[in-house]
């Protein structure tokens, strides 16, 4: 029993970080140079990586990001991109849904998950000079 309760333990602290609430999404695939901003903290973002609410990631010239969030909706991002993570909840036996995206500048893909098809006036993606509303579908927007 004492060997089941360590193992439990050790396995909690080593996935800790990645089963954490806070966190929303997965890098599945960077290309160049990615950084994220979070707070006042910048460091470059890799594979593997989880993101939070409030992340804003930002891709250098040549660069490029693939992101799977945790209602399966899969976004990625052009090279001189500037993309803020506003808002997401994602609590199906709740039914609390949000999900809001802000791309300030570059090139975005972006497929909707569950929230686009459970809750899709749940989802924003904002532009500088508008917004976008889903309805379970794949776009791609441009912002110069």
């Amino acid at each position: 029993m004492k060997h089941l309760i360590l193992m439990f333990v050790i396995v909690v602290s080593l996935c800790g970080p990645a089963l954490s609430s806070d966190n929303i999404a997965i890098v599945k695939k960077v290309q160049g140079k990615v950084t994220l901003q979070r707070g006042e903290n910048f460091t470059p973002i890799a594979q593997g990586d989880n993101l939070q609410e409030g992340d804003v990631l930002i891709t250098d010239s040549g660069a490029s990001i693939g992101i799977i969030f945790h209602d399966g909706s899969v976004l990625s991002l052009k090279d001189k991109s500037y993309l803020r993570i506003q808002a997401f909840q994602f609590k199906p036996i709740e039914k609390i849904f949000d999900f809001h995206l802000f791309l300030k500048k570059g090139a975005a893909v972006f497929q909707s998950g569950k929230v686009g098809e459970l809750s899709p006036e749940s989802f924003i993606f904002e532009i500088p000079k508008g917004t976008i509303g889903i309805r379970g579908t794949k776009f791609l927007v441009d912002v110069r």
